[in-house]
This record gives structure tokens, sequence and C-alpha cells, in this order.
């Protein structure tokens, strides 16, 4: 009997501890997260832009993204605006360092006689003879500042042998930039099938900015060619707005074109704002479209704000590991971002597998803002956890 009794006894030592054992090296249960923040924040207010009535428009913030436009984003006829990705084009196969000449060409009768026969048009033409040597960046001056209707055709020839050559490769390039509702006929813009819509002159006049010798040329207010002597820019908005570019275009039946870029300081960062007019009406309807962009930048740069979006030190959520065991998670930076009426965003938060002990101060994770710039802060730990005692291990319940 009492050995009976003994073995009894053992035997349930033995369970005993094995539920003992069991309890405490058994893992805690999945930490709980739980996320004090918005996600999907929206800024507050609206931007009502008083785009030209039957006119199309877009705005934006280079490398950033659109701001607004219009419904209709429909191909419409360039005209001179053509001549963005004519430079374009001839800068991307012939590239200049800032304030350099490149090559010299000669003039032939040839270049002469479109000359004439554009003129004869009544086109847009800059003064040429035969024999005359300019070099590429006075040939690019040529075609962007008094619009220069030949000089495209001549610049075209040059680069690829023949017009239709250098058109094929406009709409290679347009394609290559994602610009869905645009194509060209001619490298001048006079063809009315050359066509476009404000929302992909955006994405060009953004990469044609980025290149200095583009971005030089368009700012300037004049140039003295050998022949045509002083030349003037016909971007009249220069200087005003913070106006710095870039082309104008404008023809019977099309109304005024205005591919515009402008700056604004925002704290310590200079952001450059691309926009778009096409179709502008009116008695005068280039000095209509120079207006209403000036108009257009306003109320664009009126609603721009440099905004914290997420503070250094600000709790972003928390970590319950056990009862009485939470840890606030922080963000360790600020992240600052351009913000205007309606602007939405995307904070993406990702956590590492965490471990205890976890000391104040470690790193968790990451905080992102996925923009078309992509910003992150690092996610620390606000205070310290230990790993939980023998009688945490032994009382607990999960």
């Amino acid at each position: 009997m009492e050995l009976k009794k003994t073995n009894l006894l053992i035997l349930i030592a033995i369970v005993l501890a094995i539920i003992l054992s069991a309890q405490i090296l058994r893992p805690f249960g999945k930490p709980k997260i739980t996320l004090t923040i918005n996600t999907n924040p929206t800024t507050a207010g609206t931007l009502n832009i008083n785009w030209p009535p039957n006119a199309q428009g877009a705005i934006c913030i280079a490398n950033e993204e659109l701001i607004d436009k219009t419904a209709d984003q429909s191909p419409k006829p360039t005209a001179s605006v053509a001549k963005i990705m004519t430079a374009y084009v001839i800068l991307k196969d012939h590239p200049l360092a800032s304030f350099q000449d490149g090559p010299t060409l000669a003039l032939t009768s040839e270049d002469v006689k479109v000359y004439r026969d554009d003129k004869r048009d009544h086109q847009s033409v800059v003064k040429v003879v035969a024999g005359e040597k300019l070099t590429e960046r006075q040939m690019l001056e040529a075609l962007l500042f008094p619009s220069g209707n030949n000089i495209a055709t001549t610049l075209a020839r040059w680069d690829s042998g023949s017009v239709n050559a250098f058109v094929a490769k406009m709409n290679k390039t347009a394609q290559a930039l994602g610009m869905k509702d645009t194509h060209y006929e001619d490298p001048a813009g006079i063809n009315l099938g050359t066509r476009s819509s404000a929302y992909d002159q955006l994405l060009l006049g953004q990469k044609a900015m980025k290149i200095d010798t583009f971005k030089n040329i368009v700012a300037m207010p004049e140039v003295t060619l050998p022949v045509a002597g002083r030349v003037y820019n016909v971007d009249y908005a220069l200087g005003k707005g913070g106006i710095v570019g870039i082309k104008t275009g404008s023809m019977p039946r099309v109304g005024g074109n205005f591919v515009f870029a402008s700056y604004d300081d925002m704290g310590p960062k200079k952001v450059l704002i691309i926009g778009a007019l096409l179709g502008v009406d009116g008695k005068k309807p280039i000095m209509d479209a120079l207006d209403d962009s000036l108009n257009v930048l306003q109320k664009t740069k009126g609603a721009l704000q440099l905004m914290h979006i997420i503070k250094k030190d600000e709790v972003i959520g928390t970590v319950s590991f056990r009862p009485n065991h939470i840890l606030s998670l922080k963000c360790a930076q600020s992240i600052d971002c351009l913000v205007w009426h309606q602007k939405h965003f995307h904070l993406k938060v990702e956590l590492k597998n965490m471990t205890l002990p976890i000391r104040k101060g470690d790193v968790v994770g990451t905080l992102t803002i996925e923009e078309e710039s992509t910003k992150t802060a690092t996610i620390v730990a606000a205070e310290s956890v230990s790993k939980p005692t023998l009688v945490e291990r032994l009382t607990r319940l999960y």
C-alpha cells in the first residue's frame, strides 16, 4: 500500500515537473502591435485652380507628383511647344556641359531655302545665310528664343540625316517618357498633327529641366546671333512669378500654349514647379496664356507648405508582450514633406521580429512615406523591456 502511494506521489511529481517545465519553456504569444497613427492621412482644404475656360492645364512639383490638372487631357496641337522635344532629343544625342558651345554647323543653301520658304509662309523664322557658322548652343538658342521653325528643320537634318528620321526619334522618346497622348509629325510644331496633352508636357518638361544647358538657355531673356543679331525670348513672362522658362507656342485655330517652370522657396527647400497650358483662347492668345500661367502659379504657390508628417520622438504605436509590459514605439527622426490641399499620403510601418530583452533606443523598424521620392525614419524603443521573470513564466495564462 505504501509502495503504491509512493509511486503515485512520484508520478504526480513527474507530471507537475513536466507541466512546470512546459510552462517555463513555452514561448510567449505573438506580441500584439497597435498603431496609433493614421497610415493613410490626407491634408485638409481644397485646391481650386481657376483654369482658363476651354483650355487644358496641368501643374506639378518636379520629381514629386501631380498637383492638379483639368479633366480634359486629350491631345491638342502643340504649335512651337513641340520644340521642347526637339531640343531635348538634340541634347540627349549631343550633350553640352553648362555654357559649352559644342560643335559648329556650317549652314548651306538648303538651309537658306528652308528659311525663305518658311518666311514666305509667315512662319516664325530666324534669318540665316549660306556659309554662316553656328555652334550647337547657338542653334538651340535660335530654336528656343525667337522659335525658329527653319532652325528646327536644320537641327533635325543635322542630327538624323532627315526630318522624317528625326521625327521618328521624337516619337520614340515620347513613348519612352510615358507620353501616351503625344504624337509628333514635325520638329517645329507647325503641323496640326503634332499633338500632346498638358499632362504629357509636364513629363517632358521635368526631364528637359534636368539638363543644365537647356535650363540655362530657356531662362535667358535675349542672345545675339551672327546674322540674325539680337533676338529676344518669346517667353515674356520670364522673371515674373519666379518663371525661368520654358516655351511658348501659338497658331491660328490652336490658341496660346505655354509650358512654364518656376522656382518657389519653401524654407530650406527650393522646389521647381512645372506647368502647362494648351489652347488658351482670347484676342491675344499667347499673352493670355502667359498671364494665366501667373494666376495658376500664384494659386499653386499659395497652397504649398512644408509640413511635419512625422515628428521626432512622436509615438506611432505600441507593442504588448505580456500584461503590464507594453513598449512604446517612436520615430527617431522627423519627416518633412511638401504638401498642398487634399494631398494623400501612405505611411508604411515595417517592424523587426522583436525578442526580449529590448533596450531603450534599440532600432526595431522603419516608417516610410511612399511618394515619388521615398522618405524613411527609423523606429526605436521608447523604453526598455526585460525578459520575463520565472514567476511571470509560471503564472502566465497565455
